[in-house]
Formats: C-alpha cells, sequence, structure tokens
C-alpha cells in the first residue's frame, strides 16, 4: 500500500490546443478554492492540447475540471511517473551533426532541400548550422537553426562536401 502512493499518478487531460497556460492558471485557482488533492499540474509542449494532473484519485481529478468546457479527462488508466519522464527525456534529445553530413531540411522556405552542413558552431541549443544546398545549381550558402534539419546521411562517402571550407 506504501508504495503505491509513493508513486505518482498522472491523468492526461484533452484541452483546446494553444490555451494550455489559461487553463493551467484557472485549474490552480480551483485547487486552492475547491482543495482538490491535487500535486502538480504538467504541460508538455510537445504534446499541444495536453496537460497532465498529478493526482492520487482519479474522482480528484474529475471533480478539478467539473464544469469545464471543453476539458475532458483523455484516459481514465493513469501514467506513471517512469512514462511521463521518458517523455520529458525524449524532448531534450540533442542531434549530433559534424560538417561533411548531409541533412534535409524540414522546416522553412527551403523545406524538402538537400544540404551539406559546413559548419557547426559550438554551443547549446538553438545552434545555427551553415549549410551548402545539393539539389540546385548554384551553390547557396544558407545559415539554418539545428531544429530545422534532420540527419540523412553521416559523413563517409560524400568526402567532396567536408573537403571545401567555408
Amino acid at each position: 500500500m506504501e508504495s503505491q502512493q509513493s508513486q505518482a499518478l498522472f491523468f492526461p487531460v484533452r484541452i483546446v490546443s494553444g490555451k494550455e497556460i489559461n487553463i493551467i492558471r484557472l485549474l490552480m485557482a480551483r485547487v486552492s478554492s475547491t482543495g482538490a488533492k491535487v500535486k502538480s499540474i504538467l504541460f508538455i509542449p510537445k504534446f499541444k492540447g495536453y496537460l497532465f494532473i498529478e493526482s492520487d484519485r482519479e474522482y480528484e481529478v474529475r471533480r478539478l475540471i467539473r464544469g469545464l468546457t471543453k476539458v475532458k479527462l483523455a484516459s481514465t488508466s493513469p501514467i506513471p511517473l517512469q512514462e511521463i519522464e521518458n517523455l520529458i527525456a525524449s524532448e531534450t534529445a540533442a542531434i549530433e551533426i559534424e560538417p561533411g553530413d548531409i541533412v534535409k531540411i524540414i522546416k522553412g522556405n527551403f523545406k524538402g532541400y538537400r544540404a551539406v552542413v559546413l559548419s557547426v558552431p559550438e554551443g547549446g541549443r538553438g545552434k545555427m548550422l551553415t549549410l551548402k544546398l545539393l539539389d540546385i545549381d548554384r551553390d547557396w550558402e544558407i545559415k539554418m537553426p539545428l531544429t530545422n534539419v534532420k540527419l540523412v546521411e553521416k559523413k563517409g562517402e560524400e568526402a567532396e562536401g567536408g573537403a571545401q571550407s567555408a
């Protein structure tokens, strides 16, 4: 019995996408006024339109969201803490990109084009890559955030992309 109480349970709640912060504020005000036994409310940006409410019982979550329009309990089965930790950890996984690698652009004006990485600056999140586009006739060098590209091929057979310098 004691191990069950120490294990955190999160109940997924479906809400209107884009209104997560406002609904969290409303729910926190309801927790303080009604005295619902809710430990925390979690929002993971990767899962837009969902909140995860930590509570020991489903009844407390239902009591908290009762009467709110477009706020519904998504599943009656709770999600254990280990799965929530995996969701958060997978969001922060880094991509290892080195000069000479071939990437595909997944966001922005050049979406769908392939490019060779010319340089990768040292630093943290939001770093800008210098790329040379492959699928066009001209030699174009562009700068693009790391989040806008997906690794297609590691440096290997394409030695000519790594031999050029900017």
